[in-house]
C-alpha cells in the first residue's frame, strides 16, 4: 500500500499490456483457453455475398390538410412549449404548445387505419 496518494503508480506501464492481461483471466474465468487463436478473422472486401438494401420510397407530404395539421401540431407543439417555459413569455404559450402536441398525436392514431393502402395486409407484425 502507498502511503502518499501522490507517489501512486498504476499496476502496468503500457495499456496494453492491462487489457491483454484483462481478456486473459476473463476467458480462464470462462473456461477458454487464453493461449489459443481468435476464431477466422473475416474482412469486409472479402466477403462475396453482400446485401444491397433497396432504395427508399420517397417522402411525400400526407394527402389531406387534418394530417398536416396533425403533423405540425405534434412537431411545432413541443417547441412552443420549450420557448414559452424558457424565455419566460408566458405559461399559457407552453400549454397550447403541450395541447397541440396532444391532440395531433390522438388525431394522427385515429386516423392511422384510413392511411393503409387498399390490399396490403400488415398481418400480425412480427411473430415469433
Amino acid at each position: 500500500m502507498v502511503d502518499n496518494p501522490r507517489d501512486w503508480r498504476p499496476p502496468f506501464e503500457d495499456d496494453d499490456e492491462f487489457w491483454r492481461r484483462f481478456e486473459d483471466s476473463l476467458n480462464a474465468a470462462q473456461g477458454k483457453d487464453p493461449n489459443a487463436g481468435e476464431g477466422p478473422q473475416y474482412r469486409p472486401e472479402e466477403l462475396e455475398d453482400r446485401f444491397v438494401p433497396p432504395e427508399p420510397p420517397p417522402i411525400t407530404a400526407p394527402p389531406d390538410a387534418i394530417a398536416r395539421a396533425a403533423w405540425i401540431a405534434v412537431v411545432v407543439g413541443p417547441l412552443l412549449a420549450v420557448i414559452g417555459y424558457m424565455f419566460g413569455i408566458s405559461g399559457f404559450l407552453g400549454g397550447i404548445g403541450i395541447g397541440a402536441t396532444i391532440i395531433g398525436f390522438i388525431v394522427l392514431v385515429a386516423r392511422r387505419e384510413q392511411h393503409i393502402p387498399p390490399g396490403e395486409d400488415h398481418g400480425d407484425g412480427a411473430v415469433v
